[in-house]
């Protein structure tokens, strides 16, 4: 009995493994990377580099799934773009290859934010920590607020990008939101 409900649990758990995959497949390499940038924008707005209604502009697009262009994200994320463009010469590949954009986003932008590059060497500790992408698990969840917790950090972020997310499911957090599940 027991081996057929833990037999059932990994059914259900490959099935769910495989809806994760097909998503991500659908999912562009446009909208993936603005995932893990959107949360930069509000910090773009704040210096003046791009105006709220452009900020408005790329969470509809990111909310609603619209297409946005290569090129604008580029332009409004270069420094993101020029950090991604290195590590594309680096493995030697296209820099809007997923494996790239993973790798930026899961190993390598943390390693960026440590050794000050661009803005983040004007920035305070307790920012560039805010900065870093980090590997949570999911402590509470009410409403669209989630409580993680990294390292021997617990915090609050917004569920806003992940909204099915529950209390155990293992996210990444990059400044105040949860960006996506992991495994």
């Amino acid at each position: 009995m027991a081996n057929k409900r833990s037999k059932e649990k990994n059914e259900r758990k490959e099935i769910k493994e495989e809806i994760r995959k097909a998503r991500k497949e659908e999912m562009s390499p446009e909208r993936y990377f603005l995932m893990y940038a959107y949360p930069c924008s509000f910090v773009l707005v704040d210096l003046g580099k791009i105006t709220e209604a452009k900020r408005k502009e790329l969470e509809k697009k990111l909310l609603k799934n619209e297409p946005i262009s290569k090129q604008e994200l580029e332009k409004i994320f270069a420094s993101a773009f020029r950090r991604l463009k290195q590590i594309a010469k680096e493995t030697e590949r296209d820099y809007w290859d997923f494996s790239v954009l993973r790798k930026y986003w899961l190993e390598e932008h943390n390693r960026f934010i440590d050794s000050g590059d661009g803005e983040y060497g004007r920035a305070t500790s307790s920012f560039r920590e805010l900065c870093k992408v980090h590997k949570a698990e999911v402590l509470t969840k009410e409403e669209n607020i989630l409580t993680v917790q990294y390292d021997h950090t617990k915090r609050k972020v917004f569920a806003t990008l992940v909204p099915e997310t529950k209390k155990g499911d293992k996210i990444t957090v990059h400044l105040a939101f949860a960006i996506e599940r992991i495994d």
